[in-house]
């Protein structure tokens, strides 16, 4: 019995052992080809993408370009080449526009399926290929759309249809963001922008050209090649906490450096000082004292005008050590109104220059926004032209009164001198006078000798006259001196 069963064991074993090699290898095959397929599907989809993208941004910016697919963010752009800080990436056109609000309506689920149903064929998959966050799938409208579609006989029909409808509607709630128009501010969803990542280290800035009606990407520092392009969701002069809360309504957690890299805890220390600041400036250019008065921030900016440029300074020297280029540029516009207060016209001259300078890495040299630091200059060339004007004519007039002044004393001394000359002159025609007559001389005689006599001579003949008594003495010394 026992050797029986000796016998059979083994030949059991060899036996499940065929069977589960069979299942194995036919497992085995059949995850090959669902991998094969996966890839194949994957590779037709990069085709397309990349397709549609080069069709949307032009074949020179989408050589720039490199689509790569990762398992944490999907799809993303990456540097073909090396891309210097300043140049414009690409320019784009919304693919799918919305000009009114885009609530959760029914009405805008069916407005976005009739835009995106217009689209060609591959326009209509690339968009379809946008991520979707999951909340968008969850809302209230789907049970409106449901309610619409309730006349339709097929549960499937209704299903598939309303299901579509809100899958739309879910990509365009995910990737749209604002856009300014001539006629005032849309919704929109893009090929190329909507692939672009978030960081909150970013090195890309997006941006609206009205004129052109084209959504803008710049690089705001030095890409390398292999390296991501990235923008921001949100605002970045906020906490981590903030930040992390604000991302989640697109279903993921930020990984960039700034969150979760070497240097995370010194940049999460800077941006709560930075948010400190910011809110505080915030207070500070608040017009409205309803709003001040129910605003409670944590701190407020020093009443002195000086105190407050010292603050904004260090907003900008904090964004400047976060790479954050437009929100240092952001608080540098600040700085030329703080130096204006203070009166010190040149060294808001010198911020508002960096401004600009700013302003062309983020937007190009050839677009500067109306708000940019281009007015900012010429309004402070103008008032430092005033300046300079006012002074020159507070300097002229300072020089006109102390060259009067001056005058005004020279004319004094010369005429005390002329006056203390006259006296001299005076009493030294007497003498001559008295010699004269004293000597013989008839009053008529005497005038007569003073008037031959040189105004500039009579103090010294009325020294050689003096004591003088002979009357032809008298006339000879006359003469003689007045020769």
């Amino acid at each position: 019995m026992e050797g029986d069963k000796a016998h059979q064991g083994p030949s059991a074993t060899r036996s499940s052992v065929k069977k589960i090699d069979d299942n194995s290898v036919a497992t085995m095959s059949e995850d090959v080809g669902k991998m094969t397929i996966q890839q194949a599907q994957q590779s037709q989809d990069q085709s397309i993408i990349r397709e549609q993208i080069a069709q949307a941004v032009g074949s020179e910016s989408a050589a720039l370009l490199e689509l790569r697919h990762s398992i944490d963010k999907g799809y993303g752009l990456f540097a073909a080449t090396d891309i210097k800080r300043g140049t414009c990436i690409f320019k784009e056109a919304p693919l799918v526009l919305i000009t009114h609000g885009a609530s959760e309506s029914a009405e805008t689920v069916f407005y976005v399926s009739q835009q995106v149903s217009k689209l060609c064929p591959n326009q209509r998959r690339a968009y379809r290929m946008l991520h979707k966050a999951i909340e968008s799938t969850k809302s209230p409208v789907s049970r409106i759309m449901y309610d619409k579609f309730a006349g339709i006989s097929s549960r499937v029909d209704i299903n598939n249809a309303g299901q579509r409808k809100i899958d739309d509607f879910a990509t365009f709630k995910t990737n749209a963001f604002q856009v300014r128009l001539n006629k005032g501010i849309g919704t929109a969803v893009f090929l190329a922008h909507s692939r672009l990542n978030h960081s909150c280290s970013p090195n890309g800035h997006q941006s609206c050209n009205e004129r052109e009606g084209l959504q803008m990407l710049h690089a705001t520092r030095d890409i390398i090649a292999g390296e991501e392009i990235t923008v921001t969701y949100t605002s970045l002069v906020r906490t981590w906490s903030q930040r992390a809360a604000e991302l989640r309504r697109w279903g993921f957690a930020c990984t960039c450096n700034s969150c979760q890299g070497a240097g995370a805890s010194a940049s999460k220390l800077r941006r709560e000082r930075m948010f400190d600041i910011d809110q505080a400036i915030a207070f500070d250019n608040c017009p409205d004292p309803m709003m001040r008065a129910t605003s409670r921030p944590k701190y407020t900016l020093p009443t002195p005008i000086a105190g407050k440029l010292a603050w904004v300074e260090e907003l900008a020297k904090l964004c400047g050590e976060e790479g954050l280029v437009v929100d240092q540029l952001n608080a540098y516009r600040e700085c030329p109104k703080r130096y204006v207060e203070l009166g010190k016209l040149d060294e808001a001259l010198a911020f508002a220059g960096q401004v600009l300078q700013l302003h062309r890495v983020c937007y190009g040299n050839n677009y500067i926004p109306n708000s940019g630091a281009g007015l900012w200059i010429s309004k402070l060339k103008y008032l430092i032209e005033k300046q300079q004007k006012a002074t020159a004519l507070a300097q002229g007039q300072l020089l006109y009164q102390e060259r009067l002044t001056t005058d005004e004393a020279a004319h004094w001394v010369g005429k005390k001198a002329w006056a203390a000359d006259k006296k001299v002159k005076k009493r030294a025609k007497r003498a001559i006078k008295a010699a004269a007559e004293k000597a013989g001389l008839t009053t008529e005689e005497a005038e007569t000798l003073l008037a031959g006599i040189d105004t500039e001579k009579l103090t010294v003949v009325a020294e050689k006259l003096k004591g003088e008594g002979d009357i032809e003495k008298v006339k000879s010394i006359i003469a003689e001196l007045s020769s």
